[in-house]
């Protein structure tokens, strides 16, 4: 079988990784480069020949490639996506899909429009744990669900904002929800269902730049159950990300990718992920192995013309949700994230 020729689109820390995890696969090879400094393009590259090109129209008219994978700051994937799928190419976009509501329900028309794969990287669905979890809660086996709490309690140095400035810019997603949370934020639409409302809080507590670094949120799913998300980078030394469900046969709890607590009698406990690392401190830590896992799914669905694990929908459904959380925390009052969706698709 051919393998599917990607073409990066913005070489940096991100794209430095996906470049490995492609690099990993026999199904993919990495084709064509486009922005970025010298010394990102040549991280990237690894010692290998890969073409570069100055820009992304450059790239998508002169680059012999299948698939893009966005890897720019986050509030740069529009423009750049969108150009990749009316260029025919499929398209796998970093998180956030989009920082911009009304941004995501337009790259959401277009890839429904071109009939390309194009999907969103949400690696932490495919964990073993979270598979099972998501088979035995949609089996009903888990029971009803009641309660979801996800605690992002991070730390990162103020070297970190200073060495990439739009991580401390809300215009690109630099706050905590869209940059650190919105992995757990996926897993609990996923695992529980559509939100109806949300009331949320945002504070800065331990940096000195104006987005927030520290946010609580309250979510009412439209099952009746209930879910709370905190996320913070500015918790030293940080720990790894907790999920908690609560059901009414039951409970667990996940500590990053192992389950450290279960309780649902008669049911056995699922296996663990093994070797992903903790983002506590360092984003570097994760590995690349929920990378290799995000690629692995997503040629095959090239190949068999079905939807990625995680589609563009699922991504504008966490986009309007923590706009959904931010619009809560500046208004003071309860928000659905409804009235966002209403609002993206008038704009877009």
């Amino acid at each position: 079988m051919n393998r599917l020729r990607i073409g990066l689109i913005g070489p940096g820390a991100i794209g430095e990784t996906h470049a490995r995890a492609i690099r990993a696969l026999d199904e993919t090879v990495l084709s064509a480069i486009a922005g970025g400094t010298p010394e990102q393009i040549a991280a990237c590259m690894n010692g290998e020949d890969v073409p570069a090109f100055a820009t992304t129209e450059a790239m998508l008219a002169n680059a012999g490639i299948d698939a893009v994978v966005v890897c720019t700051p986050s509030g740069a994937h529009h423009d750049v996506a969108l150009a990749a799928i009316e260029a025919g190419r499929h398209v796998l976009v970093e998180k956030p899909l989009c920082v911009d509501p009304a941004e995501a329900a337009s790259l959401v028309r277009a890839a429904e429009r071109s009939q390309l794969t194009c999907g969103v990287v949400s690696q932490r669905r495919l964990e073993p744990q979270h598979q099972a979890i998501k088979a035995l809660l949609d089996a009903g086996h888990l029971g009803q669900p009641r309660l979801i709490e996800a605690a992002i309690h991070w730390y990162r140095s103020d070297a970190y904002y200073a060495e990439k400035p739009w991580r401390s810019e809300a215009e690109h997603g630099g706050g905590s929800v869209f940059n650190q949370g919105v992995h757990n934020l996926d897993l609990m639409l996923w695992l529980f269902g559509a939100v109806d409302s949300v009331q949320g809080k945002t504070t800065t507590l331990g940096h000195a730049h104006a987005v927030e670094d520290t946010t609580a949120a309250l979510l009412s799913f439209a099952s009746g159950a209930l879910g709370v998300i905190v996320t913070s980078t500015a918790l030293p030394p940080g720990r790894p990300a907790m999920l908690r469900l609560f059901t009414d046969r039951g409970s667990c709890e996940l500590a990053n990718d192992s389950i450290v607590r279960w309780d649902f009698p008669g049911i056995a406990e699922p296996p663990s992920a093994a070797g992903v690392g903790s983002a506590a401190s360092d984003p570097k830590a994760i590995g690349i192995g929920g990378h290799i896992a995000q690629w692995r799914d997503f040629v095959r669905a090239v190949r068999e013309q079905r939807p990625p694990a995680s589609t563009f929908r699922d991504g504008f459904e966490a986009a309007r949700l923590v706009d959904a959380i931010y619009r809560s925390a500046a208004e003071g009052r309860a928000v659905s994230p409804n009235e966002i969706a209403a609002e993206a698709i008038h704009a877009s």
